[in-house]
């Protein structure tokens, strides 16, 4: 039974509590998968948390407290063998140290530090393809955090699927509507993407007209869809499989990020991660 109670929590949209739901769809499915492997050749399989945030957040339209993803990973059954909490905040931090007496069995990483410093350094040394041992990450930045050349490294280490929330609204903001973005701009974008030569399509008009009046779909959402699809196309250089895109929206329908699977297992992305995600994607369109 899952303890939620008041307390110290971030305060989340309703689209946050969907995209957790589709987090812990997918660490079920992954452990499942994997414990079953440990009986042949695998040695270990971890849960890393780039952003994990309040253990409790809670809900803004009910004040109803629902589990955050450190606890939903923590509760998937069967249990990763190891789990890496990564947070800046020293509030949300002393919430996760809470958890270790309430899950005493479980081997527990905390790191406050810079994601993409833990991420380079510590995670990808340790998870090498020799070692035998595996990871979800699951990125879900409040921002522009995640740097490129972090998603480069876990991709090249080869031992772990990326679950990762892209900030759809964080690329949007740097794009102005009738003028190409300035060299502060770029130079976000790059970090952030990995390149800006997709940046001159998007100011053509062709490109532009197509954001308009697609029937209930707003210009906004039509450009963070095809923004969306950059991205996917910049992991495809990465990762052997990614999945499609689930684009979560405000309730005032403005796209915030797109939420992806990207793996180098064909089974894990193609067949699992589409599986859920695009089941989020049909309830979404009977809504619109």
């Amino acid at each position: 039974m899952r303890n939620i109670g008041p307390g110290r929590a971030d305060e989340i949209g309703r689209w946050s509590e969907q995209k957790l739901e589709l987090l812990e769809k997918y660490l079920k499915a992954y452990s499942v998968v994997m414990n079953g492997q440990k009986t042949s050749w695998l040695k270990e399989y971890h849960y890393i948390d780039a952003f994990a945030g309040s253990v409790k957040p809670k809900m803004k339209d009910t004040g109803e407290y629902i589990a955050g993803s450190p606890l939903r990973a923590l509760e998937a059954t069967p249990p990763f063998d190891v789990y890496w909490f990564i947070e800046l905040s020293p509030w949300r931090l002393q919430q996760l140290e809470n958890l270790r007496a309430q899950f005493p069995t479980r081997t527990m990483r905390i790191r406050q530090k810079d994601c993409n410093e833990v991420l380079r350094n510590e995670v990808v040394t340790e998870l090498t393809y020799a070692s035998k041992k595996r990871g979800l990450v699951f990125l879900d930045p409040y921002g522009l955090q995640v740097e490129w050349n972090t998603i480069k490294a876990l991709a090249k280490a080869r031992t772990l699927d990326i679950f990762v929330n892209f900030p759809l609204m964080g690329i949007t903001r740097l794009l102005k509507r009738d003028e190409l973005p300035g060299k502060n701009a770029l130079a976000i974008l790059n970090r952030v993407m990995g390149s800006s030569d997709w940046i001159e399509q998007i100011y053509q008009p062709s490109l532009q007209m197509s954001f308009i009046d697609e029937g209930s779909i707003s210009r906004d959402v039509m450009r963070a869809e095809w923004l969306a699809r950059v991205y996917a196309n910049q992991l495809d250089q990465l990762f052997s499989f990614v999945s499609e895109p689930a684009i979560m929206t405000n309730t005032r329908n403005a796209a915030l990020y797109a939420l992806f699977l990207a793996s180098h297992n064909k089974k894990a992305a193609k067949n699992i991660g589409n599986d859920i995600i695009s089941g989020y994607q049909r309830l979404r369109e009977i809504g619109r």
